[in-house]
């Protein structure tokens, strides 16, 4: 209940002003990959000096104060040390409510053993997984450039089902893009004769960005039919399974009427939280506003692996400065959006 009641606080707060430091950590752990996606450059990438297992685990015994961490890569589950440097997030974030991350699926039965331990020898209220699923098999395998992908992916999603309870949950992760951009029903239909009971909030859905210095595919191109898009994403309409209506709907729900609104205006809808409620940190521990703005102020291993002389360097704040002012590249990354929709609670049920 502590943790619960520190992120509300925070979130209650980045409403009426801005924050002293970021609730929010976003880090990709490693950019190693074994696919080598068409929306993504991230697999092609050559690999960054990354953080090893103690310096990470000093850079969160200096900088312990996240309610959220999203760990992110490549695909997370090729670091070796991933058990280690999730129980030493763990042992220092007190204060650490959500734990969530992504994975490709491709490596099943590790996948599902890593998780069961991550969820059993840790105290972390929320853990949350997402098992990218990009439309039925064999669009999937084509995007992901990997046959036998969708296999591995929707099996790694079975076994995952298995331990969800109180404190785990698993969803797809479902990129729109223009190759997949109606295939929303079909991709959900292809999973749910695979596996059983698998429905329309069984998935979160978001939109391809292009980024320089995190996705490493701005040669790759971006959406080219943003109508087709948002049409797509019209088609996600996600069965009620409950009369209740729980606040993570309410925010899907939100989260894709302003992804419609980002799609027509190619703007971001609402005063983003970067280097505000949240950063994004890179392998190598370089220190950015988000996974899109390529405007990095420094790096932990510079500054003693302590977030807070970063953070109140002259740099950081004039670079929060130009992105309330707008100037930045616009985007609705999920990493990005839901600070940001968080921090704007009062308009929750008007926008």
């Amino acid at each position: 209940m502590r943790r619960l009641i520190r992120l509300a606080g925070a979130i209650g707060l980045s409403n009426c002003r801005e924050l002293r430091s970021p609730y929010k950590l976003t880090f990709a752990l490693t950019y190693r990959c074994q696919f080598s996606c068409a929306m993504c450059g991230i697999g092609a990438r050559s690999p960054l000096p990354e953080l090893s297992t103690d310096e990470i685990a000093e850079f969160f015994r200096r900088s312990n104060r996240f309610s959220w961490v999203n760990l992110s890569g490549g695909e997370i589950f090729l670091r070796e040390d991933l058990r280690a440097i999730i129980a030493a997030m763990s042992r220092h974030c007190r204060d650490l409510y959500v734990l969530n991350f992504p994975t490709n699926g491709y490596q099943t039965d590790h996948i599902i053993e890593n998780v069961r331990e991550i969820v059993r020898s840790t105290r972390i209220p929320r853990i949350l997984v997402t098992v990218s699923l990009d439309g039925p098999p064999d669009v999937h395998d084509r995007i992901r450039n990997k046959p036998g992908s969708w296999e591995r992916a929707v099996e790694t999603f079975r076994g995952l089902r298995q331990l969800r309870g109180r404190r785990f949950n698993v969803l797809f992760g479902m990129t729109l893009q223009d190759a997949n951009a109606g295939l929303f029903p079909e991709t959900v239909r292809s999973a749910a004769q695979q596996i059983g009971d698998v429905r329309d909030d069984d998935f979160h859905v978001n939109v391809q960005h292009t980024s320089s210095h995190y996705y490493a595919n701005t040669t790759r191109g971006a959406i080219r039919d943003a109508k087709a898009v948002l049409q797509g994403l019209r088609l996600v309409m996600p069965d009620r399974r409950s009369v209740i209506i729980d606040p993570v709907e309410l925010m899907e729900r939100r989260y894709r009427r302003l992804t419609e609104r980002y799609l027509l205006t190619g703007r971001t809808p609402v005063k983003c939280q970067a280097f505000g409620a949240s950063l994004f940190l890179d392998p190598a521990g370089t220190v950015y506003p988000c996974t899109i703005f390529d405007r990095p102020i420094g790096n932990l291993r510079d500054a003693g692996y302590a977030l807070e002389q970063l953070w109140n360097d002259g740099r950081r704040q004039a670079l929060r400065w130009e992105i309330l002012q707008g100037c930045c590249p616009h985007c609705w990354t999920p990493c990005e959006a839901y600070p940001s929709m968080l921090a704007n609670l009062l308009s929750l049920g008007t926008r």
